[in-house]
């Protein structure tokens, strides 16, 4: 159906006009959706902090098995490393989420637990001699407990702090994330 009088341009009407705006309706909310996932992707604000933090913990981990087991008293930059680490997500990252609830809630008390837990063991590795014969084991068992603690963190805390954060929120929290 089209209307207008002589001279005018004819406008559709009906269907196809509910369609056209349902489709630039699509295109804006695909393009939003595309935003959100470059932002994931790229990692901005608190987030980015985050990952800075745990990638700076995985590099000496990785440097740490490239010279092989190492003794324990080479573990403890990796514990103060991993302290600081776990320090600066808890006065942040695990705060805000808390108090936001839900599953943010959840996925800040289970990092929780798992800091705490890889941080115990290391210190229980540096301050105490393994039994015969277990060093090399036990070395490589809590750098890799460490490993997947940072990963399973970038993979729960950071999709939270993205959907949880406004860019705001997240930027005025990465200014006060101890580095």
């Amino acid at each position: 159906q089209t209307t207008g009088g002589p001279g005018m341009h004819d406008r559709i009407s009906g269907p196809q006009n509910i369609r056209n705006h349902a489709d630039v309706f699509d295109a804006r909310g695909l393009a939003d959706v595309r935003a959100a996932e470059e932002a994931r992707e790229h990692h901005e604000g608190l987030s980015a902090r985050l990952v800075t933090s745990g990638t700076a913990v995985r590099e000496l981990i990785e440097t740490l098995r490239h010279d092989g087991n190492p003794p324990r008293e080479r573990l403890r930059p990796l514990a103060a490393a991993l302290a600081r680490h776990c320090d600066a997500t808890e006065s942040t990252v695990r705060r805000v989420l808390d108090e936001h609830g839900g599953t943010a809630r959840a996925a800040a008390g289970r990092d929780r637990e798992e800091g705490e837990r890889v941080q115990r063991m290391l210190g229980e590795i540096i301050d105490h001699e393994p039994p015969a014969g277990t060093h090399d084991l036990m070395i490589g068992g809590i750098l890799a407990d460490i490993d997947q603690y940072v990963l399973h963190q970038q993979r729960e805390l950071i999709p939270s702090i993205d959907r949880e954060l406004t860019p705001t929120e997240s930027r005025r929290l990465a200014g006060a994330f101890p580095a």
